[in-house]
């Protein structure tokens, strides 16, 4: 109720319903002052009503029908209050009931608020925890990581030292192998130039004693005919023998002496064929030799060819090794 709702007030909202046509009624008033309780309204009614047939100048009987309608009217209004008040009893009820529901309502959410926040307490201490976990860890990180970088910079440094040490070697294996090939090749050249040449020589040698033989065959032929010529004068001699002795003798002498020839020649024939036959057996031999000179330069070339093949798979290793230890190198950096 708003403080100072007096008699007067409730006069004048009386009188401006009754202008109105309306009859004054608690909820009337209330309406037009806009505030005030039930209880003082009606209180202030009763006086207004008992007051309203002096103020008028009304006779008896309507002084008594006005009384008869006041209690009519406060009959009335102590009715609506009744409802109201019970239908405000009722909604107070209900909203106690809300309350109490509000509160049960509240009372768990409460517990179950106690308890989120135990288990976040609980929560926030195992991230404590972990935290500083995660912190020791990460120290323990932090100083590995610098171990290793301090590893990989080492691990690079060796790196590019081997890398550098590789480059050298490849280059040096690869001067070497071109040597060698170059040397091989030379090597190669100069046994077949020397093969070509003894070929050519025993070619030679075989044609000078195809020759050689030939003649001493159209020798041994000529001495073969002078024998015959000579064993025909002989017999010639031997038919004059008793004519002359002295010619037989000669002729004797003659035939010893063709047949001396005829000796001479063979034995220098055996001798000539002995001596090319030699001659033949060295080149031979001499030319197997440079064949097995030249196998045993192509067992070499082969061999520098496998070791060459051996350095270029140790050099595709290391430079794996290489690659590997870059990769690594890259990861920690990445990793940092």
């Amino acid at each position: 109720m708003r403080p100072g709702i007096t008699l007067d007030d409730v006069t004048r909202a009386a009188d401006l319903l009754l202008e109105k046509g309306d009859r004054p009624t608690i909820e009337g008033v209330r309406t037009m002052l806009g505030t005030g309780s039930p209880n003082t309204v009606n209180a202030h009614l009763k006086t207004y009503f008992q007051n309203l047939p002096a103020r008028l100048n009304l006779p008896a009987p309507i002084a008594t029908a006005a009384a008869e309608l006041y209690d009519k009217i406060r009959s009335t209004a102590l009715d609506e209050a009744s409802e109201e008040r019970k239908a405000l009893e009722m909604e107070i009820a209900a909203e106690r009931d809300a309350l109490a529901d509000d509160r049960r309502t509240f009372e768990s959410e409460k517990a179950d608020l106690r308890a989120a926040v135990a288990s976040l307490t609980a929560d926030i201490d195992r991230q404590k925890e972990h935290q500083r976990t995660l912190s020791a860890k990460l120290a323990t990180a932090e100083r590995e990581l610098a171990t290793q970088a301090t590893r990989a910079a080492a691990a690079e440094a060796q790196a590019r030292a081997a890398e550098d040490e590789r480059e050298r070697t490849t280059q040096r294996h690869a001067a070497e192998l071109q040597r060698q090939r170059e040397q091989a090749e030379g090597n190669e050249r100069h046994l077949l130039a020397r093969v070509d040449e003894h070929k050519t020589a025993l070619q030679r040698s075989q044609t000078e004693r195809e020759r050689e033989a030939t003649s001493a065959a159209k020798r041994v032929g000529e001495l073969e005919q002078s024998l015959a010529e000579t064993l025909k004068a002989h017999a010639s001699t031997q038919a004059e023998l008793a004519r002359s002795q002295r010619d037989a003798a000669k002729r004797q002498e003659a035939v010893a002496a063709a047949e001396a020839a005829l000796q001479r020649a063979q034995e220098q024939s055996t001798k000539t064929l002995a001596t090319h036959k030699a001659e033949s057996d060295r080149t031979r031999t001499e030319l197997e030799s440079l064949q097995s000179s030249l196998d045993q330069y192509r067992k070499d070339r082969d061999e520098a060819v496998r070791e060459a093949a051996k350095l270029e798979g140790k050099l595709s290793a290391l430079q794996g090794q290489l690659t590997e230890a870059k990769a690594e190198i890259r990861r920690l950096q990445t990793a940092k």
